[in-house]
């Protein structure tokens, strides 16, 4: 029963309103709306007005809505059948048969994944994902829409304990890491954030600091941080004036350079050493009862899979694609830091995250969605899948190793 509040008496008169009996106007309206009520079914109201509204968000969202169904397809997640009767529903079933694709796209990335590392593990959270049509154009814009598959990240660091392991096997161990990031695109080792270019001076940090001693400059760290502050030394003059920090800052620089992971590891094996590695050991049981046994076979199982992929398509078969930057200067390869060990890998982990989050960046990389060719994009989302699944691995062994050592 609708009710509406009466007007005091002062309330009228003042507005200029002629009163008439409160018992009236209750009355008056009562019936008005019981007879609406009577006559009128409010459901269909209700129901048009849905379905009007998914309408227009179809219309808007069009090439989005259907390129995800037809990647869900590709990646056998949705039957034609399903096609046919969600699309003879109208807007508000296709609709709801977009937001199903996407939870059948999520729930297989992480299940396949999850099949690598081999156990319920809630603590691994997936990729974040979500297709968009390119901002570079219009929604309005006639003729097709572009979409890409936007992935994000959570930045995070994993801990590995390579250093105690017995050396061949951690250098495979290693070896597998960096192929792992090389063909799933995802994943950056500690000791080559000097690399990345984000918002810190680490490499030419490490380079003056090596000629300095190289020089034969003994000096201490406090010693060297007011000397560097005297001379307004590059890099370090540009990002401070504050000796005590910079003391701070050479040692942490002196341990980098002092565990070095190429002097302590050495040369790492390409593809062919690990393969050759497995292949010579793999009837030792000193070798085969190593946890990390199993992470070197799954990454070669990983390894034989792309490649069956590149066969197919293309050599130079790419995961991401540069439509990355129409969303982030942060690409999600750097979204996982891996250390082998070193005390220091954490803290650069922490600063290049800081570097990027100071920056207002997500670690951030998009595919490039081709109706035509969406079977290549199932197959890059099983590779990245495989990948998330291989580092989870690593962490899920470092972590069992931890849990036996205490």
């Amino acid at each position: 029963m609708c009710s509406v509040p009466a007007f005091e008496n002062d309330q009228i008169e003042a507005n200029g309103v002629n009163p008439c009996p409160r018992a009236n106007l209750a009355l008056d309206l009562n019936v008005l709306f019981k007879e609406v009520r009577l006559d009128f079914d409010l459901r269909l109201l209700v129901g048009g007005i849905v379905e009007q509204q998914a309408i227009q968000l179809f219309r808007q969202n069009r090439a989005v809505f259907s390129t995800a169904i037809l990647l869900a397809y590709e990646m056998g997640l949705v039957t034609p059948a399903e096609i046919d009767e969600h699309f003879a529903g109208g807007s508000q079933a296709l609709t709801g048969l977009y937001r199903e694709s996407l939870k059948r796209i999520d729930a297989k990335l992480n299940a396949v994944a999850q099949a690598i590392v081999g156990e319920d593990d809630d603590d691994f959270e997936v990729i974040a994902f979500e297709f968009r049509v390119r901002e570079e154009y219009g929604r309005n814009e006639a003729g097709p829409q572009p979409v890409d598959l936007v992935m994000a990240l959570n930045p995070r660091f994993t801990q590995l304990d390579l250093i105690e392991v017995d050396r061949e096997l951690a250098k495979v161990v290693i070896g597998c890491i960096r192929y792992i990031q090389d063909f799933g695109e995802i994943g950056i080792c500690a000791c080559d954030i000097q690399r990345t270019g984000i918002g810190f001076f680490l490499e030419d940090e490490l380079s003056e600091l090596k000629a300095e001693i190289n020089g034969g400059n003994n000096a201490s760290d406090r010693e060297l941080a007011e000397l560097f502050l005297e001379r307004g030394q590059y890099p370090f003059s540009e990002f401070t004036d504050d000796a005590d920090y910079l003391e701070e800052r050479i040692e942490l620089l002196r341990r980098i350079i002092s565990n070095d992971p190429e002097k302590l590891f050495g040369d790492i094996p390409d593809l062919k050493g690990i393969r050759a590695f497995h292949r010579l050991h793999k009837q030792q049981d000193a070798y085969v009862a190593s946890p990390w046994w199993p992470f070197i076979e799954e990454s070669l199982a990983f390894i034989r899979f792309v490649e069956k992929i590149k066969k197919n398509h293309h050599p130079e078969f790419t995961i991401f694609d540069s439509t990355g930057s129409f969303y982030s200067d942060c690409g999600i390869g750097v979204g996982h830091a891996i250390g082998f060990g070193f005390d220091w890998e954490e803290t650069l982990a922490a600063e290049l995250y800081e570097d990027i989050a100071n920056a207002g960046e997500t670690p951030m990389s998009s595919v490039a969605l081709n109706p035509i060719a969406l079977n290549q994009t199932a197959d890059k989302l099983m590779i990245l899948a495989k990948a998330r699944g291989l580092i989870r691995l690593a962490e899920m062994i470092q972590i069992n190793q931890q849990g036996d050592n205490d």
